[in-house]
């Protein structure tokens, strides 16, 4: 499992990190729009998709580090591209979420997704790819509090098929 600024994530990581805070009890008319569905011509166990997300904070958002209480903000959120990956005996293997393509266009400054809903709440994630502030923070964040919810998960734990070696924020490979 992959986000923009997540990632890789096992499952039992991603688990552990979806269940810190409440999405459904934070914006409870979350609406996700989705369309465009296309097999991957390079990848034939791969399936992209777009997704667009609105819906209005009547409710609390808890995380791990607070709660976020309810702001009447409503979220437009941007379009995103998605994917997943199965593997030949049909099992998902692999899913990226919230790969913003039109930053441009809603009001939650260019995040999708579970990004989009932090922004509308007031949960400022500072950074972008590549930013050292929100590398330093998620390397912190590891060795603060390892119990917590990840932004990558332990190299022992990631598949030995996954093979780029940026982490959480980290570029990719030739990314400057």
């Amino acid at each position: 499992f992959s986000v923009v600024l997540i990632g890789p994530l096992t499952r039992k990581d991603l688990l552990q990190a979806q269940g810190e805070f409440e999405i459904d009890s934070a914006i409870p008319d979350l609406k996700i729009t989705r369309w465009g569905f296309t097999a991957d011509p390079t990848n034939p166990w791969r399936c992209f998709w777009f997704e667009k997300w609105t819906g209005t904070h009547t409710g609390t958002l808890k995380t791990a580090q607070g709660n976020y209480e309810p702001t009447g903000n409503y979220m437009d959120g941007v379009p995103a591209v998605f994917s997943v990956v199965w593997n030949p005996e049909g099992k998902v293997q692999y899913r990226s979420v919230g790969y913003p393509v039109e930053r441009h266009e809603g009001n939650t400054d260019g995040k999708a997704a579970v990004f989009g809903v932090f922004h509308t709440v007031g949960l400022k994630i500072p950074g972008h790819p590549g930013s050292r502030l929100l590398r330093f923070f998620q390397r912190l964040g590891h060795k603060m509090n390892p119990k917590s919810g990840r932004s990558w998960s332990r190299e022992e734990d990631i598949p030995t098929w996954w093979t780029s070696k940026s982490r959480g924020a980290d570029l990719s490979k030739g990314e400057k």
